[in-house]
């Protein structure tokens, strides 16, 4: 075991407590959604610039509300879950993508246009949420499956040039970003799996963008098994484990009739035991991350990343990647602060309080606690 199923059990109660009492239901705009004291990390690189509500945030905690709720036949967290969803739901811009809102509830302007600019990242950990919760049982609502549609729209709509497998970061980006494009995949899949599973919907120009995505991001992928934040620059542990993710998360969704449709198994097998590789390379004795020589993007030193590092090394399997996430699990472990939770930064000043980041952490380690069953 990485680390003992009662200490992530421990975490992830932690972690749902908290959730449950930034959820807001106070009457408007915001009602089912969850505050976050803390400020999203960009563009300021600020946690104190004041609060918001994250649609990615709600994304993650409504699915991890739903699948503990569903394994306890608690009717209060599911109807928490369906809340969140119906929020998001409300919140879908009319192109289908989602705003990336950052600081006292500012949507993002990376490239500094003044123009709406909907973020690939913010609506995939939407609809992750939202189709996974579909998958395993949420109520099928004609809005959500709308609500996918759109947004499987509004990602094609962006890929540029068409059909080439580059999904930007967002509206307007001019860069080849890896996880964007996996973020992208993965998006098309859980809204192609779950319209055809649940609602009798087989989109397959869906199926086909996920594809395309996945082929041009494993040739971006560095000799030493590393996934650059962008084609050929930025050397990263963060996004190396979130590109593995995305690919596992899209790879798991592929219908088994249609999987020699999609990519060669041998290629992605070998993208994955070289990505694993390299992140174990990354992992101190101690179980800390070798931040220095791996990490140029400004997510150094989250321990965001130690969660999901963890979970793809264990979800990889192999002795090698057990042991690596085993000195991660005890990590985290270590670093718990008095409320419970875990910190933001494996250094400096204490911060829990940002909800989005905390979801995240949740999914990530339910898998690997006896609270949900993600089968």
């Amino acid at each position: 075991m990485s680390t003992g199923g009662h200490e992530m059990e421990s975490i992830c109660e932690a972690i749902l407590a908290y959730l449950m009492r930034c959820q807001d239901f106070a009457p408007g705009e915001y009602y089912g959604s969850f505050w976050s004291e803390k400020a999203y990390h960009g563009p300021l690189l600020d946690y104190h610039a004041g609060g918001a509500h994250h649609h990615r945030g709600a994304g993650s905690a409504g699915l991890a509300l739903w699948l503990v709720g569903k394994q306890r036949g608690d009717a209060g967290l599911m109807h928490r879950a369906e809340w969140a969803f119906d929020w998001l739901v409300a919140r879908q811009r009319p192109s289908g993508g989602y705003l990336e809102i950052q600081n006292n509830e500012k949507p993002s302007d990376w490239e500094y246009t003044g123009l709406e600019e909907c973020s690939t990242i913010e609506t995939a950990f939407v609809i992750h949420g939202l189709g996974h919760a579909l998958l395993h049982g949420l109520p099928p609502k004609k809005s959500y499956m709308e609500c996918l549609q759109r947004a499987g729209l509004w990602q094609l709509s962006i890929e540029w040039p068409a059909g080439s497998g580059v999904f930007p970061h967002h509206e307007r980006s001019p860069y080849d970003c890896l996880n964007a494009n996996l973020h992208a995949a993965e998006t098309l899949m859980v809204s192609f799996a779950a319209l055809r599973q649940v609602y009798g919907r087989p989109l397959n120009i869906f199926f086909q963008g996920a594809r395309r995505s996945v082929l041009h991001t494993l040739d971006q992928q560095w000799p030493n098994g590393c996934f650059p934040y962008r084609a050929g620059e930025g050397i990263t542990i963060n996004y190396t484990s979130l590109v593995l993710w995305c690919l596992m998360n899209t790879l798991d969704l592929v219908p088994e009739p249609l999987r020699d449709r999609f990519v060669p198994r041998e290629r992605v097998d070998e993208a994955v035991e070289r990505a694993t590789a390299f992140l174990r390379g990354c992992v101190a004795e101690d179980g800390s991350l070798l931040w220095e020589g791996n990490e140029t993007s400004t997510a150094k030193h989250n321990i965001w990343c130690y969660a999901l590092t963890y979970h793809v090394l264990r979800r990889a399997g192999g002795e090698e990647n057990e042991q690596a996430a085993a000195r991660l699990g005890r990590f985290l472990a270590s670093r718990r602060t008095a409320s419970g939770l875990l910190p933001m930064r494996d250094q400096g000043e204490e911060i829990t309080e940002c909800a989005f980041m905390q979801a995240d952490m949740l999914l990530f380690l339910l898998p690997f606690s006896a609270l949900a069953s993600t089968a």
